[in-house]
């Protein structure tokens, strides 16, 4: 049996899938980065690279026509990224279920965002562990068919064992983009270039749709372990 869900496996899987699914990649950092830049021009929004609020950050301080804005910028985030979750996982050949998943994919993507923001919070560790173990379920609900909590805890029994494996190709991966995209946003403000705000957008997007894909690569990867595992016992 080859250790599948290793690091090195996951984040070749995850470049893997990138390529395979360029097009749909590039698309994705277009629209959604799109969207964001022309908040950002019309005074409606700033960006926030790297972060998973698919744009929505309402306060205080927000008009009604920011607070609109950001809203509609999260619908249009959260279903284009359901969106490119289901083309990684129909080039992988793994989108096995008829219809639409949308709804159980927010359920899930609802529950367990505000688990893991408890954990974070009152604990950190325990956030950060439903956050590895988690990491899959986006491949159990839109892929396999299963529903908000079962997706949770397929999620849950596949990733066992390979915790620190996802955790570790995680840290790679965050360090990394920090690396490169906080060095393309570096270049654009350190010579003062007036659309440094526009790169951001986009850079904010391309973020979100990388960790989307490195959710179904550690789906491929724990699904094959757990094959190959099932066939050695079988």
């Amino acid at each position: 049996m080859t250790n599948q869900a290793s690091v090195g496996g996951i984040l070749g899987e995850l470049f893997s899938l990138l390529g395979d699914s360029a097009r749909d990649f590039a698309l994705y950092t277009v629209v959604i980065g799109g969207v964001t830049a022309v908040g950002v021009v019309a005074g409606l929004t700033d960006t926030t690279a790297g972060t998973l609020d698919y744009g929505f950050s309402i306060d205080s301080g927000d008009s009604p026509a920011s607070a609109l804005f950001d809203l509609i910028s999260a619908v249009v985030s959260i279903f284009g990224t359901y969106l490119l979750l289901a083309r990684f996982l129909v080039v992988r050949g793994r989108f096995r279920v008829g219809g639409g998943r949308f709804w159980h994919y927010l359920g899930m993507a609802i529950l367990s965002t505000i688990a893991a923001v408890l954990g974070l919070f009152l604990l950190v560790v325990p956030g950060i562990v439903l956050l590895v173990r988690w990491s899959a379920a986006s491949g159990f609900v839109i892929g396999a068919g299963e529903s908000v909590t079962g997706s949770l805890s397929a999620s849950w029994d596949a990733t066992e064992g390979h915790g620190w494996a996802i955790f570790f190709s995680a840290v790679v991966l965050c360090v990394g983009m920090l690396l490169c995209f906080g060095l393309v946003g570096g270049v654009f403000d350190l010579a003062g270039h007036p659309i440094v705000d526009l790169v951001s957008a986009f850079v904010e997007a391309a973020s979100s749709g990388v960790f989307a894909a490195f959710g179904i690569a550690v789906y491929c990867r724990v699904q094959d372990d757990a094959r190959e595992i099932s066939e050695v016992f079988a």
